[in-house]
C-alpha cells in the first residue's frame, strides 16, 4: 500500500489504496470533517486555494487528490 505525504498546515503521512483517500484522511481531524462529502471537498478547495493560491478541482475525491499532487500539497512517497 502506497504512503502519501500531505503538506498542509503540518506534514503528515499515511498509507492508502489511492490518493483519494486523502479526503477522509482530513475528514478525521478537520472541524468540518463531518459535513456531506461534496460540502467538504468544496470547503477544502477554498481553504487549499487560500493557503497557496492553487486551483483545485473538487469534483470528486480522486480530482481533488489530483489537484493537490499538482499544487504540491500532497505526493505519494512510496
Amino acid at each position: 500500500m502506497p504512503t502519501y505525504r500531505l503538506k498542509y498546515g503540518k506534514t503528515r503521512e499515511f498509507n492508502a489504496q489511492g490518493p483519494g483517500e486523502v479526503v477522509p484522511f482530513i475528514a478525521e481531524k478537520h472541524f468540518a470533517g463531518s459535513e456531506d462529502e461534496d460540502r467538504f471537498m468544496r470547503r477544502l478547495a477554498m481553504e487549499f486555494s487560500d493557503w497557496n493560491r492553487g486551483t483545485y478541482c473538487y469534483t470528486n475525491r480522486d480530482r481533488l487528490a489530483q489537484s493537490m499532487m499538482k499544487e504540491g500539497l500532497l505526493e505519494c512517497v512510496d
